[in-house]
């Protein structure tokens, strides 16, 4: 695997280090924001506090997920533990549907038993600060999750800026309320509830896909073709198939060789095959070779054929 693969990150880019971050963050943001919403007398800040009290418990599912996944292989799991990055992925998804639903259905209820909240100008201070530091938070864990193709990371990315969209809404909710319309206070908490369903549902989607082995993009696939055609002796490739698991990937490659080698030679073809994949095409766990016969009248000179050296599994470090 090449370097790139092995991402040598700064301490503050390992995702355990960012993920604790994020929740420290969303740990003084949600208690501040629901003091600040109960004491200034905001429904759309109340709902938006109980957003990032969401974002709490999505944290330390992804911590969880990040440390059940960088565990090695073993005799149960011969592929390693990388699902359960993905798996993180898909809860916090869900986090993201119930805190939805909670605040929709609270928001409703108020509208329909007229049951008017009416916040005072600090509410709307702190749902500004909100915004901007809930954006910095979604900023810096997008980046380390683009960094390492964590699709736990980067699901908590768009977690973070959920919460700085609907902090926005109840910005705009609660400075309607204080201009005189108290129903916006509680129809900016709707439309929080809307942005954060629609993501939900996004990031459910995506995950859900990999976890049912969609193939990746097809940037992806080609990089893995070139790569599997620059080996020597190999004539043609007759097939890939590529699976996600969590922030790497899975291929099963079959390749047509002269059938005049011999098991030997087309062993080799095949380790050199999955070493340059390796090499060159970042986030590859593991490569799977089936060579078959191929065409017996190209010549099947393999000069310049060698296997690396043999690497080991996946850095599991986070």
């Amino acid at each position: 695997m090449s370097d790139s693969s092995t991402v040598s990150a700064s301490y503050w880019d390992r995702p355990v280090v960012c993920t604790t971050a994020g929740l420290i963050g969303n740990v003084l943001l949600s208690f501040g924001k629901l003091a600040f919403g109960l004491l200034a007398g905001s429904a759309a800040l109340v709902a938006d506090g109980f957003h990032s009290l969401a974002d709490v418990l999505s944290d330390v599912g992804i911590l969880l997920a990040l440390k059940a996944s960088s565990r090695p292989p073993d005799h149960n799991h011969p592929y390693g533990h990388h699902s359960f990055e993905t798996l993180g992925a898909v809860v916090v998804a869900a986090f993201m549907l119930l805190t939805a639903v909670g605040i929709a259905r609270s928001a409703i209820l108020n509208i329909v038993h007229g049951t008017y909240l009416h916040p005072e100008w600090p509410a709307l201070v702190a749902t500004l600060v909100s915004v901007v530091i809930k954006e910095l938070m979604a900023r810096y864990t997008l980046r380390v999750g683009r960094l390492h193709n964590s699709p736990a990371l980067l699901a908590n990315g768009a977690m973070h800026r959920s919460d700085a969209i609907s902090s926005l809404a109840a910005a705009a909710g609660i400075s309607g309320a204080l201009l005189g319309w108290p129903i916006l206070d509680n129809v900016g908490a709707i439309i929080i509830s809307l942005f954060i369903l629609k993501m939900g549902v996004d990031l459910m989607r995506e995950n859900v896909m990999a976890l049912m082995d969609t193939m990746p993009d097809e940037d992806l696939l080609d990089e893995i073709r070139a790569a599997a055609r620059g080996v020597p002796c190999v004539q043609e490739l007759r097939s890939l198939h590529v699976r996600q698991r969590g922030s790497w990937y899975l291929a099963d490659i079959r390749l047509a060789v002269h059938p005049d080698h011999t098991i030997a030679s087309a062993h080799d073809i095949a380790h050199a095959t999955e070493d340059r994949i390796r090499a060159e095409v970042e986030k590859i766990a593991m490569v799977f070779v089936h060579v078959e016969p191929g065409d017996a009248s190209e010549p099947h000179d393999c000069e310049g054929l060698h296997a690396q050296g043999r690497r080991g599994d996946v850095p599991q470090e986070h």
